[in-house]
């Protein structure tokens, strides 16, 4: 294995456990944070922040992905200098949007509250929030940038330390402002974000300057291409919104899933009370264990794209080829085990981690879009990575469409009820996978290795079949589910890493150099 394809994985890696950290902060501080102000108070948070994360993804989603190919192809050509002018002008750019839209927020706050949340308690945690979009918009370019010199540590760091510093800042505000009221109680949580960017800003700035020395940026001759800063801008807008927009559909989905699901339970029968449960086990339970996976996909599809620009730079086919097909091989042999582990021991898991075995009914046949999204992550990423992220976005607007028809549709018919939508939305992101792998063949002429999938495929088969028969036993020899399940699992890890390193799927020696260069 080549050292860039070593680079890529290590920035998987370093990603991965960034993120990993950063979702375990982010969902321990709710049960301090719930205990502090009370049902009430969450409500008033959830309903302001939702606000700031639709805007900030539509503003900055596809930043960071624009600037890593942008800097990665110019680095490849060897115009330094247009790297250095790319993050510049993008610093610029986005420095008065961030600053545009920060205010606009504050100016709506009232609005938004009155008329749109219909909550007036709901104007200061809105007011409160709105500066995290301008600190968001900034890290944003920083981040791109590192990342198109394939150095993901930056992005790793200031993310745990973000997350670090708004989660503590969330619980103190929240603290010292509850006896002056519940709503600003609720704008002390949210104003922690702003607290988590500032600091992440700031970490971002000093990997910056260190990067300059120890790169030797600050003092090698620069080469420009002669491209204006107006052009290179216009290259960064070009391909960052249709990711921006992209990043908005799921969520505009998800708000649609919140009306109809409940809405067809009650259609065929189903209690308001019990189609809100039936809706809540799908997506407040099952569908969490579904994100999980996606915290590794993720991070190999972000490493994927500069890795993808750089092979298309240099015209590269061998190694275009070895980079996607490494990202697929990682991404199916993280998320396969993952759906065959979840469909498996659905009602187990769930009986083991919210005392609500009956959401494994929702969870078995969710399972499998853990396979489904990992596919459409990866091919996106290919597809952003060859600058054609508007075929993605197409793509994830036609997989919206079908999983709001799907699930409309399914979720009404008796026998499935809220597995129909489980089922939609399995088949959605599996048509929308469909087409993103076609369409980045076709345009790159990538020879995918199905052999290996198939071999993936299988061992994940065993291991599935090893899994259910070794918690089958323990239960039949009395031990407790909750012991059974986790043992169980333990196996089927046991398992599927001797297999995939009998079939030579798992390479020691690659991963100990990439652990050595973390």
């Amino acid at each position: 294995m080549n050292n860039s394809t070593q680079n890529f994985l290590k920035g998987a890696v370093i990603l991965s456990v960034a993120g990993a950290i950063s979702k375990i902060l982010g969902a321990l501080y709710r049960i301090p944070l719930a205990r502090l102000i009370g049902d009430e108070g969450i409500g008033l948070y959830q309903m302001a922040y939702p606000i700031y994360t639709t805007i900030l993804a539509l503003a900055t989603a596809g930043v960071p992905v624009a600037i890593s190919i942008l800097v990665a192809r110019k680095e490849t050509q060897g115009f330094t200098g247009d790297s250095k002018k790319i993050f510049k002008i993008s610093l610029l750019v986005l420095f008065i949007f961030g600053l545009v839209l920060t205010i606009l927020v504050m100016q709506s706050a009232h609005f938004l509250a009155t008329y749109v949340l219909k909550n007036e308690q709901a104007y200061y945690p809105i007011l409160a929030v709105a500066p995290a979009i301008f600190f968001a918009g900034l890290m944003s370019v920083f981040r791109g940038y590192f990342q198109g010199y394939q150095t993901m540590m930056p992005t790793a760091v200031s993310q745990v330390i973000e997350q670090l510093f708004r989660v503590t800042a969330v619980l103190i505000l929240a603290y010292l402002l509850f006896p002056l009221g519940l709503e600003f109680a609720a704008a002390g949580a949210t104003f922690g974000a702003v607290v988590g960017g500032l600091v992440g800003l700031i970490v971002l700035t000093i990997y910056y300057y260190k990067f300059k020395k120890t790169e030797g940026i600050k003092g090698r001759e620069l080469i420009y291409s002669g491209t204006s800063s107006v052009t290179l801008a216009k290259d960064m807008i070009k391909l960052a919104i249709p990711v921006s927009f992209g990043a908005v559909v799921l969520p505009l989905v998800q708000m649609l899933d919140a009306v109809i699901v409940p809405s067809r339970l009650m259609d065929i029968g189903y209690s308001t009370s019990n189609a809100t449960a039936l809706y809540g086990q799908l997506s407040g339970m099952a569908a969490v264990l579904i994100s999980l996976p996606t915290i590794f996909t993720i991070s190999i599809a972000t490493s994927l794209v500069p890795a993808i620009s750089e092979a298309l730079t240099k015209k590269h086919h061998q190694l275009l080829n070895e980079r996607l097909n490494y990202g697929f091989r990682a991404g199916m042999i993280i998320s396969l085990p993952s759906a065959a582990g979840l469909y498996v021991l659905a009602y187990p898991i769930c009986d083991l981690l919210y005392g609500a075995p009956e959401a494994g009914f929702a969870l078995e046949p969710l399972a499998f879009s853990c396979v489904a999204l990992a596919a459409f992550q990866l091919s996106s990423a290919g597809l952003q990575g060859i600058g054609r992220p508007e075929i993605a976005m197409r793509h994830l607007i036609v997989t919206g469409i079908l999983k709001v028809f799907f699930n409309y549709t399914l979720t009404s018919v008796p026998i499935l009820n809220i597995k129909g939508a489980a089922i939609g939305t399995v088949i959605a992101f599996t048509i929308g996978s469909l087409l993103n792998i076609i369409m980045l063949k076709k345009l790159t002429r990538v020879e995918y290795e199905y052999i290996r999938l198939i071999k993936i495929t299988a061992i994940t088969i065993l291991m599935g079949i090893a899994t259910r028969i070794a918690y089958n036993f323990m239960v039949a020899s009395d031990i407790k589910s909750y012991l059974a399940t986790v043992l169980a699992i333990s196996v089927g890890v046991g398992v599927y890493g001797i297999l995939l390193v009998l079939v030579k799927e798992f390479d020691i020696n690659m991963i100990k150099r990439i652990l050595k260069g973390v």
